[in-house]
């Protein structure tokens, strides 16, 4: 499945938007809520926890919910589409009511359908709550500054030779940071030592953002 950023509006008629979607997801999402129809409701919450884990800038847990819903591959694509089309607006405040008369107005749900996937919209708004707060949560990292959305990291083997004999074999990472920013992307190559400090560097700023993290839930908790 390919990455889409949908904007879908908190409030007001989201029809407009969703009349614009780019084809490839459109198509998805309309198969993806025929698939909605027949999941069992015992499967929302899984459905719930991709979107949420997937909003957090976490990679989509496709398989995860493959093997939870016992469906093919492409299917969970879709059904994963719908999801992603369905879960942020609902939290942002569209009513059932709009969200429902909105996708049937779009021409990607029929109205003999609204009844089938009624039940998940439903929960989604009984979850909204928990659901915006982190989408809001995930929101703040993204601001002002360009957000980190990819890195690769490849190991090649500089050698050097003395006439036709090999003298020396020494790794180097070549690493590549792209953000979500246009053009603005990094490439650069490293040694291994410089890569192990990097890890411990990295190490520790995890270490601290999960205290970070714990001190701000307590505080949270107290309030």
């Amino acid at each position: 499945m390919g990455s889409f950023n949908v904007a879908v509006p908190g409030s007001g008629d989201p029809t407009d938007v969703l009349s614009r979607l780019p084809p490839a997801f459109r198509a998805q999402a309309e198969k993806g809520f025929e698939v909605l129809a027949d999941v069992d409701k015992q499967h929302y919450g899984d459905l719930l926890r991709a979107v949420v884990v997937t909003v957090e800038g976490n990679k989509p847990p496709l398989e995860d919910l493959e093997n939870s819903l016992k469906l093919a591959k492409g299917d969970v694509n879709s059904l994963f589409a719908a999801a992603m089309l369905t879960v942020p607006p609902l939290a942002q405040g569209i009513s059932q009511e709009q969200f429902l008369a909105s996708i049937v107005k779009a021409g990607i749900v029929p109205q003999s359908l609204v009844p089938k996937i009624q039940p998940f919209v439903a929960t989604v708004i009984a979850e909204s709550a928990q659901i915006a707060r982190k989408m809001r949560r995930a929101s703040l990292p993204n601001q002002v500054l360009p957000y980190l959305s990819n890195i690769e990291v490849v190991v090649d083997l500089r050698i050097a030779f003395e006439k036709e004999a090999v003298s020396e074999v020494v790794p180097v990472a070549i690493v590549h940071i792209d953000t979500d920013a246009y053009g603005e992307e990094i490439w650069f190559q490293a040694s291994i030592e410089l890569m192990r400090q990097l890890r411990s560097d990295v190490d520790e700023a995890i270490k601290r953002m999960e205290a970070a993290e714990a001190w701000s839930n307590r505080r949270s908790r107290e309030s």
